[in-house]
């Protein structure tokens, strides 16, 4: 959540009826097209099982030679709860 997707939108939402369920012992590889995001966004799996295990934070820093909107913080912590 957080990311725009911009001609991608057929890999998410819920399975069977934006994509297809990732067969067992299979493999896919999501592509992220980032464009003008900064900051932390969300991402999680939509199917059953891996809807609570699938998920975390994507941290995406400014830009080298830009700074932050904000003074630059001491430290960071990502907290997944």
């Amino acid at each position: 959540h957080g990311l725009k997707q911009p001609r991608n939108p057929w890999s998410d939402g819920p399975e069977y009826i934006t994509m297809c369920g990732v067969q067992p012992k299979a493999n896919f590889t999501y592509t992220l097209i980032f464009s003008v995001e900064e900051g932390t966004i969300w991402y999680h799996a939509h199917s059953d099982w891996t809807r609570a295990t699938v998920h975390g934070a994507i941290v995406i820093y400014p830009r080298e030679g830009t700074t932050y909107p904000f003074p630059k913080p001491y430290k960071e912590y990502t907290v997944v709860i």
